[in-house]
């Protein structure tokens, strides 16, 4: 339900309202307002002997406008004890009236022992933020103590709230009980003051702030601000500007204090601004965790400064909330740190440059976010890559009928593939490979130092599939995905009868299920670290020249094991004087590494370990005695291995042994304990 509706609703009941003072009000087009009140039940109807239309507004209770309001479909609302507990610290928050405990019986719907109860346990956790409710004949309910921990703590309990439906629904129905268009109005002027200066808001976080403002209505007239810590810094922010504008119409103009709390308020849910040039050590922060987020997960973003912009937006109001201390809850961070421990765990790893300007940790909800980010941001690689045109060689010595067969087949199967023949393993030997991608042969192809497909020169249909498949899996050919579970379903259900009991809705659930663990599966047939880093892959020595030679020594059983090129050792080197020492992870540890594109042949890693440290760039700040060369195949196959690695090396005991290790099998043994950790 759009919410400027309640403009309409307000003072309007039992009486016509023309379709034209209905766009006025609201600010809708006429079409939108006929959709809106066909949800009230209402419908326009035209007016006798003219054009127009008009509306009978009838009475609607402030409960029927607020489940229209939060698109609630329950009869009634059971609220949860933290759900009450909150309400009842924004309802004595708010001042709106003077409240007995009879009040939070009546609006919660609880009896005399729950309400008891719940001011109780409430009480006892506003202890640890020093603030008291407190109870008097005079004033009924109130909260003491310091003015901005107040609102700290009821921005907290506002952003909880609105995560789900019954939460939102208690916000707004206290509420709109005060004003029914309160809500609107401070949603409406600060879209506007922020739209006007060019200001982008999270469309998320609109709902939390307006309902924060309109709950401290109040408060912000009766309770002044003193003394905000970082007044100079807020007054020399653009949203400064909007706050001060939005001061001036609802309250004629406010303090200084008083407006930047409102500048603190809009920065948590602002976009950062490039404008704002006091915020500069953000963008170099933004850099710096981008760069870490490199080091430690092996991947180089294509876009850098895409990417920075992005981050430097997020990077903003995350500052702001965790400064301020206000909590900003993700819903989604099980199912993060569950399907994407590596990347979570890296993330919080690249954080550190943020934590150091904060001072302090950053909260995992925010980790989460910032996860989402890179792993949005390595998913748009994946596809671009995609969509570069995968070229294809054809060997099929059997002849020229089934060649042609073949290649018939293959452009059937996959129409994005340009193919090209080469009739014999000898004119294949005279084609460069950099004109190829990929080989489909029917023969095998042992020296091919690019990705063989081993086909029959007549494939059945399961071969087909099967190929398709694995094709899809490793190369990402856009166009062939795994059907859906309906899908499948689908196709299958004119040759199916289904027994007695059984639906199509249980069939969903139990292939749906299969295919999860299918998945599931594929994920851990990733590498394990032991699996990639094998005794053949280590190497000790006493002392190394130099840092490049140190590199090239590392490398080495990767070019003997034929997963890398030697060009791509020269790759590595090159990076490093490139970029500077990005592959010194910390704490004595290198992870040399380049692009796929620069000589991997296959997934792979290898360790040398050297008694004396090497100082990379010949700079005493980077002494190196532990070289971990990786070369990955693409953004994914290679994280769960590297992941347990700096898990491993994060830990004190485990590095300290590392380091004291002498033979492989004692590197093994620790690096098979850091894993099972």
């Amino acid at each position: 339900m759009n919410y400027k509706i309640s403009y309409l609703l307000s003072n309007n009941f039992n009486r016509y309202v023309t379709l034209k003072e209905a766009t006025q009000q609201t600010g809708l087009s006429a079409r939108e307002i006929a959709t809106q009140l066909a949800e009230l039940n209402l419908t326009m109807e035209s007016i006798v002997g003219t054009e127009e239309q008009q509306v009978f507004i009838t009475p609607i209770t402030t409960e029927q406008w607020t489940k229209k309001l939060v698109n609630a479909t329950q009869e009634y609302f059971v609220y949860s004890e933290e759900q009450r507990q909150a309400l009842i610290y924004l309802l004595s928050y708010s001042a709106f009236e003077e409240l007995s405990l009879f009040h939070f019986q009546d609006f919660l719907e609880i009896s005399k022992g729950t309400a008891i109860a719940d001011v109780k346990k409430l009480r006892k956790h506003l202890i640890t933020q020093k603030i008291e409710l407190v109870y008097s004949r005079k004033e009924g309910f109130f909260l003491a103590g310091d003015e901005l921990e107040i609102r700290r703590v009821a921005q907290n309990y506002v952003a909880r709230l609105v995560q789900d439906t019954v939460g939102k629904f208690g916000l707004f129905y206290w509420l709109n009980q005060f004003d029914l268009t309160l809500y609107a109005k401070i949603r409406d002027v600060i879209q506007k003051q922020t739209s006007e200066l060019g200001l982008t808001i999270v469309p998320s976080r609109i709902d939390e702030v307006s309902l924060l403002i309109g709950l401290s209505y109040k408060r912000i007239q009766q309770q002044y601000l003193i003394d905000l810590a970082d007044l100079n810094l807020l007054q020399s922010l653009t949203v400064y500007q909007a706050s001060k504008n939005f001061f001036q119409i609802f309250f004629n103009g406010g303090s200084p204090d008083e407006v930047g709390y409102m500048t603190i308020v809009l920065m948590t849910i602002v976009q950062g601004e490039i404008r704002d040039l006091q915020l500069d050590f953000l963008l170099s922060c933004s850099a710096e965790i981008i760069h870490r987020m490199e080091n430690y997960s092996a991947i180089r973003f294509s876009n850098f400064r895409e990417l920075l912009m992005n981050l430097f937006y997020h990077l903003v109001p995350a500052y702001f909330r965790i400064h301020f201390g206000f909590y900003l809850p993700n819903v989604l961070i099980q199912n993060i740190q569950m399907d994407y421990p590596e990347i979570f765990d890296f993330t919080k790893k690249a954080l550190a440059p943020l934590e150091k300007v904060m001072k302090q940790k950053i909260p995992i909800e925010e980790v989460g976010f910032f996860s989402i980010l890179f792993g949005g941001e390595i998913t748009n690689q994946q596809a671009e890559a995609v969509e570069k045109e995968i070229r294809a060689l054809i060997v099929c010595p059997s002849g020229i009928s089934s060649s042609l067969i073949l290649q018939t087949e293959l452009k059937k199967m996959f129409s994005t593939i340009h193919f090209q023949e080469a009739s014999s393993v000898n004119q294949l030997q005279s084609v460069s490979e950099e004109e190829y991608d990929v080989v489909f042969s029917t023969i095998p192809l042992d020296n091919s130092k690019k990705r063989v497909y081993l086909v029959k020169p007549l494939m059945s249909q399961l071969e087909k599939n099967q190929l398709i498949n694995q094709v899809q899996e490793e190369l990402l050919v856009p166009g062939f995905s795994m059907p859906s579970a309906e899908e499948i379903i689908k196709a299958l259900s004119p040759y199916i009868d289904l027994k007695k009991g059984v639906t199509e809705e249980k069939l969903y659930k139990v292939l749906n299920k299969k295919m999860n663990r299918l998945i599931e599966q594929k994920e851990d047939n990733r590498p394990m670290l032991t699996e990639l880093i094998t005794p053949e892959m280590i190497q000790i020595s006493d002392e190394v020249a130099d840092w490049e030679t140190a590199i090239r020594l590392a490398a080495q059983p990767l070019v003997d094991s034929q997963k890398i090129e030697n060009r791509y050792s020269d790759a590595m080197i090159e990076k490093v004087k490139q970029y500077g020492p990005f592959i010194h992870i910390g704490k004595g540890i290198a992870l040399p590494h380049a692009r796929p594109e620069e000589g991997v042949k296959a997934l792979g890693m290898s360790l040398l370990k050297v008694e004396k440290p090497v100082l990379l760039l010949d700079d005493e700040k980077h002494d190196i005695q532990l070289f971990v060369c990786l070369a990955a195949i693409d953004n994914e196959a290679h994280l769960r291995a590297l992941s347990s690695l700096t898990k491993l090396l994060s830990n004190r005991e485990n590095l300290d042994d590392l380091l004291a290790a002498t033979t492989k099998e004692e590197i093994m043994t620790i690096l098979a304990r850091g894993e099972n950790e």
